[in-house]
């Protein structure tokens, strides 16, 4: 039997660090033909959808991806169509653009369903618009492995912002290979936030190019790996607007032998004077079996910047502990509340309270009841 699968490198570190290493950049084999993967979307007014390519006022501009130039040329490959959503300039979304993922496989009840899935979304975002994006990565067929490639590429005008909100809730024997890339112009801003309570393998990456002067970009993950899961990031952010401003804040929970190696990349390149970039990463380790792996990059080719980056990594400070317990809180439960006050310091920026009830009730709360 012949295998089709192609082997790609991706998250791949702008500048290579110290090959023993091996963090450079992953590798993975994926399927030589995934099919389209359903989903429902529910679109505010002042908001359009097109099938193909988004068509805007940026869109001519070649788009760089987190994931890298082998996963998109592996995608455009696949030759399946994107299916755009735009704001025209001057409009602001009454509501966010929800996006649903849940059942994205065929097949009847008896028979496994093991096709890789795919989606390709663009977002072109005009002047001085604004749009929030809510995707709910979910399946609730649960029915064997597979491999769902999503990638989302994004073109922000002048004045305009795009939030982008995703949680992952997939089973554990599913890949997510998230991939998403795109521009910033003139005063525009992105917000991406991403929580990340599923999936046995995940693969992670962002691209921002901050190409306009005063553009920004913020990003906020939360994860809580367990068992045997993984996670895989690389987030880019490349200054080139003069005073353009980037924020990146990873926190996470590590339990089991679950594995995660975060990169994350802030560029200064020539001519981006008065840049700002900061990037954090928090983790709390709570078994002694994990594999946390962790590589900050500033890289500069312009003098008038500011960069930092840091990292707060271990167990729960014994003072804290101690103080818990003589509250009557047992380490179990410590551990517990540590880790749902980091998901809920990043589920706390999302205004949305659908996907809000949805990520308490992954983390085991109760749904409120409605009144």
């Amino acid at each position: 039997m012949m295998d089709n699968t192609k082997n790609i490198h991706i998250n791949k570190l702008p500048v290579r660090t110290w090959n023993k290493l091996k963090m450079n950049e992953a590798s993975i084999e994926l399927g030589p033909k995934p099919s389209q993967a359903l989903y429902k979307d529910e679109i505010p007014s002042g908001v359009d959808r097109v099938s193909g390519k988004a068509i805007g006022p940026m869109s001519d501009i070649p788009v760089n991806t987190g994931l890298g130039e082998e996963f998109d040329a592996y995608v455009t490959d696949m030759g399946i169509k994107s299916v755009g959503y735009i704001t025209e300039d001057g409009v602001e979304a009454d509501a966010p653009l929800y996006i649903s993922y849940g059942g994205v496989r065929h097949g009847k009840e008896d028979e496994p369903a093991t096709d890789d899935k795919i989606g390709l979304i663009d977002f072109t975002v005009g002047e001085k618009s604004s749009l929030t994006v809510i995707q709910d990565i979910a399946d609730d067929d649960s029915r064997g492995a597979y491999t769902f490639v999503l990638q989302n590429k994004y073109h922000i005008a002048e004045g305009g912002s795009l939030t982008l909100i995703q949680v992952n809730r997939l089973g554990k024997e599913v890949c997510l290979c998230n991939d998403i890339g795109g521009y910033v112009a003139d005063g525009g801003k992105f917000s991406l936030i991403q929580v990340i309570l599923g999936g046995g393998v995940n693969y992670y990456g962002s691209n921002t190019g901050l190409t306009g002067n005063g553009s920004g970009v913020s990003i906020d993950v939360a994860y809580s790996l367990d068992g045997e899961a993984s996670l895989d990031m690389n987030y880019v952010v490349d200054h080139r607007g003069r005073n353009s401003e980037s924020n990146i804040g990873v926190s996470g929970v590590m339990k089991g032998s679950s594995k995660k190696l975060f990169r994350g990349t802030i560029d200064f390149h020539k001519g981006c004077a008065g840049a700002k970039g900061a990037e954090i990463e928090d983790v709390l380790l709570i078994d002694d079996t994990i594999v946390n792996q962790t590589i900050p990059l500033i890289l500069c080719d312009e003098e008038d910047v500011e960069g930092s980056h840091g990292a707060t990594i271990g167990r729960l400070d014994e003072h804290l502990l101690t103080y818990m317990k003589s509250r009557g809180i047992s380490e179990k439960d410590a551990y517990v509340l540590m880790e749902r006050a980091k998901i809920d310091a990043v589920a706390g920026k999302i205004e949305d309270d659908r996907i809000k009830g949805i990520i308490r009730t992954c983390m085991g709360d109760e749904p409120e009841a409605e009144v």
